[in-house]
């Protein structure tokens, strides 16, 4: 379809029809993400607690560092998961705008006859 083509309803419903399908893709994924984040972050302040109380030696200042470096690779795991469920929650909040752009658009060539 050009800029220079009308645009027909079924045109329109053809686009929400693959909007919608996108919607529900990243709404999976989103699922997904809260999951693994939650279970890499339990994973990460379960290692780091348990470093914490497993030193004998240090001040609380050396006991913490040595249980943030005891548990740098869980914390890595769980930041790049949070990471990746905020651009999922981004692209959801992209996919909304597109679909109530797509519904004001469906709404205009329905009045003018499309």
């Amino acid at each position: 379809m050009s800029l220079t083509e009308p645009l027909y309803q079924v045109d329109v419903e053809q686009r929400l029809e693959i909007l919608m399908q996108r919607l529900e893709s990243e709404v999976e994924r989103y699922a997904s993400l809260s999951v693994e984040s939650a279970e890499l972050e339990a994973d990460y302040k379960r290692k780091y607690h348990r470093t914490v109380l497993q030193s004998v030696n240090g001040t609380v200042a050396q006991k913490e560092a040595a249980a943030h470096l005891n548990a740098a690779k869980e914390f890595r795991q769980w930041k790049i998961v949070e990471a990746q469920l905020r651009a999922t929650q981004q692209a959801l909040i992209a996919l909304r705008t597109q679909i109530e752009t797509n519904r004001t658009i469906s709404a205009n060539v329905r009045a003018s006859g499309g």
